[in-house]
């Protein structure tokens, strides 16, 4: 890169270490193929950039094929977000999303499978529902 005339060249480093350092913050949100139990990040989590294809339980994995678009879905990132609220019915209940990180900018519709450890959500518990955000059946386990 060429430096303008009279430019200070710290300033631009400065700034460039700013702006890692705050995309640093962002990551350590969400990891892929995590669970996160968190009220605010389930709040602003949205919903609309993903399809939820299919959902199938086995053990205490939880794995979901999601399709989006994209230009291949290889860099995409998907958290499962929990309300860290306890629905009281018998089972309990727990409220989740899915979180999907995608960066590509291209038209074509991939599919992928994201597969989350689900055992912490379940707590002392002999069994509980999942309701996944979109989703129409709830997930007994």
């Amino acid at each position: 890169m060429r430096e303008a005339a009279g430019s200070n060249p710290a300033k631009s480093n400065i700034f460039a270490f700013f702006a890692c350092s705050e995309s640093a913050e962002k990551t350590l949100d969400i990891c892929n193929e995590c669970v996160i139990i968190d009220k605010n990040l389930f709040d602003d989590t949205q919903t609309n950039n993903y399809a939820i294809n299919n959902v199938v339980l086995a053990d205490n994995s939880l794995t979901i094929t999601i399709s989006a678009s994209g230009c291949s879905g290889n860099s995409w990132k998907a958290t499962l977000v929990d309300e860290n609220q306890i629905l009281e019915s018998n089972p309990i209940q727990r409220n989740t999303k899915i979180l999907l990180e995608n960066n590509e900018a291209c038209l074509a519709v991939f599919e992928k499978d994201f597969t989350f450890d689900i055992q912490k959500l379940k707590e002392n518990e002999n069994s509980i529902t999942l309701n996944l955000e979109g989703w129409n059946t709830q997930i007994n386990y």
